[in-house]
């Protein structure tokens, strides 16, 4: 992983592919292979709001559906909140952020990308 952000709009994601075709915020087509990846955001805004500090505990207006989840990135980034239909054995997951404030909508996170996730219950 050469830790490259790209902003664009995934055309054609489909998880259960290999690759994913992208076209980034400069209209530059890229076929990308989901192995390289770290996870897909789909995001409200581009931009975000880097002063934002998300919630990183559950609260009693996150999101109640599917399996609560702390994932830890190879990376060493820790996401906490949902995963709906999560079995170890797939390839990936979609994840639903535990701060329904947050720039990430939801997150499509292959299973090559973690060092560790814990499921469980989230407090709050």
């Amino acid at each position: 992983m050469n830790h490259t952000l790209l902003k664009g709009h995934a055309r054609f994601f489909f998880h259960h592919q290999m690759q994913m075709l992208m076209q980034t915020l400069e209209g530059e087509e890229r076929l990308i292979p989901l192995a390289e990846v770290k996870a897909v955001f789909f995001v409200r805004s581009f931009t975000g709001d880097r002063l934002r500090k998300e919630r990183k505990e559950p609260g009693p207006d996150s999101p109640r559906l599917g399996e609560g989840v702390h994932v830890t990135f190879l990376d060493g980034e820790t996401l906490i909140g949902r995963a709906v239909g999560y079995k170890p054995e797939d390839r990936g997951f979609y994840f639903k952020p535990a701060d329904p404030a947050s720039n990430n909508e939801i997150v499509y996170i292959p299973q090559t990308a973690l060092r560790e996730i814990v499921v469980g219950d989230l407090e709050g």
